[in-house]
Order: structure tokens, then sequence, then C-alpha cells
């Protein structure tokens, strides 16, 4: 049996540095600009953004500078979860380095991401 991903404390392991620590998200930005128009990405991002804001105003406590959130909540399946954590933890091993639950997903989404684009069950053509 596996141990869940643990966060190291008292390393090095965290200290990525800004730059580091979203190069995933970076490069899941770069390769979907190449593969989508940029008007369905901007139309996408905003469309996200407003449904947080939308959600974030419905709450009882709303505070004006959270108008622009940076992060969304999505629930996956547990199987999805472990996924992730078991990269976290391979991750961690590989380059005694911290990677983040976002980063990740940026990850595995951007080496996919071409490959699900094309597929015929997400707009793609038909081979």
């Amino acid at each position: 049996m596996t141990d869940a991903y643990k966060r190291p404390s008292k390393t090095k392991a965290a200290a990525l540095g800004d730059r580091n620590r979203q190069r995933w998200a970076r490069h899941l930005r770069q390769k979907l600009s190449s593969l989508v128009s940029a008007n369905d990405l901007m139309l996408a991002r905003e469309t996200v953004n407003a449904d947080a804001v939308h959600r974030q105003r419905e709450q009882p406590r709303h505070y004006p500078w959270f108008d622009r959130p940076q992060w969304a909540s999505v629930r996956i399946r547990i199987d999805q979860m472990a996924t992730v954590e078991m990269l976290q933890r391979r991750h961690l091993e590989a380059t005694e380095k911290e990677i983040s639950r976002a980063e990740v997903l940026a990850a595995l989404m951007a080496s996919g991401l071409e490959t699900i684009i094309n597929h015929e069950d997400f707009g793609g053509k038909r081979r």
C-alpha cells in the first residue's frame, strides 16, 4: 500500500522560487494558445471568472478585493486525486522539490491537451 502525499516540512523542497512554482501552468497556457483561438481562450477564461465571482457574491461575507478570484474549486473522484498525489510524491522524490496540486494538473493537462482537442468527442476531426 502506498502512503498519501505528505508535504515536506523544514526542508528546501518548498524553495522553488516564484518562476519555477508556475512552470507547468505557463507551459499549459503556451500550449493552449497554440492549439485554440485567442477568442475561445479569452471567452472560456472570462466565463469561469464570472461564474466564480457570482458564486462568491452569493456568500454571506463579500469583500471587494476578492472580485477577481485566482482559484476555482472542482470536485474530482478519489482515483483522480490519488493520481495527483502520487505524481506529487514522485516529483518530490525525483527532484527533491515540492509541486502543488495545481501544477500537477497543469502538467497532466499540457501533456494530453493536443490529443484531447483533436479527439472527435471534443470537436476534433474524425480520422
